[in-house]
């Protein structure tokens, strides 16, 4: 790999996922991973997943055929590049993304990203399938976002109160995409997050308070 890793994220379907990817993009920045945006200079890409679309996995595959030829062209170049399935799609499928896409090295469920770097060392002696649901909380081990990339991003950001249903309505039963399958039963806001939440809306000026 080159001397500054580069990580590539690629985010599907609600907005969760794109708060997710960006708690990886943290994560993985204190393992000194730099984001960017072309998948051809990345030393990993990670396919931030989501299952409740129509064909959604075929999806998943049909880009995972894509990356294949991405990381040949990688190896002829003397360089090493992974791939990782994250999210539903990761969480429904599990060992047989490997098994369907044997270049992918990792494929990790919703509840394991703050796990990514011990991962990510694992997977680049073998492909690692994870997709327990981990005894302790994500939100209290994921990074928090460094200066540069809160400015990177801009003056919005998604912030997390809530994840997972306790619910297996009709509609998502009927497409065995019951969120709780995925994302787990309803978790909320741990009180560590809940602090910190508390602490940035105390640093935001009156006017900015709505």
């Amino acid at each position: 790999m080159s001397a500054i890793r580069k990580v590539h994220v690629k985010s599907y379907g609600c907005q969760m996922n794109v708060y997710d990817s960006r708690r990886m993009a943290d994560t993985l920045a204190r393992e000194g991973f730099v984001e960017t945006e072309r998948p051809d200079d990345a030393d990993l890409i990670i396919l931030n997943t989501c299952h409740i679309r129509e064909k959604a996995a075929e999806k998943v595959y049909s880009e995972l055929g894509r990356l294949r030829v991405l990381k040949q062209n990688a190896a002829s170049d003397g360089r090493q590049l992974m791939i990782a399935v994250a999210g539903c799609v990761a969480q429904a499928e599990g060992e047989e993304i490997i098994r369907r896409a044997p270049a992918v090295n990792l494929v990790v469920g919703s509840q394991s990203y703050h796990r990514l770097p011990d991962l990510i060392l694992r997977a680049a002696r073998a492909p690692v399938v994870e997709t327990e649901f981990p005894i302790e909380d994500k939100f209290d081990h994921l990074a928090e976002p460094t200066p540069a990339a809160i400015r990177a991003r801009g003056v919005t950001a998604f912030v997390t109160v809530q994840e997972g249903c306790d619910k297996f309505c009709t509609f998502a039963l009927s497409r065995t995409r019951a969120v709780p399958r995925f994302r787990g039963r309803s978790q909320r806001l741990s009180t560590k997050s809940c602090g910190s939440l508390r602490q940035a809306c105390a640093r935001l000026p009156l006017s900015a308070r709505t």
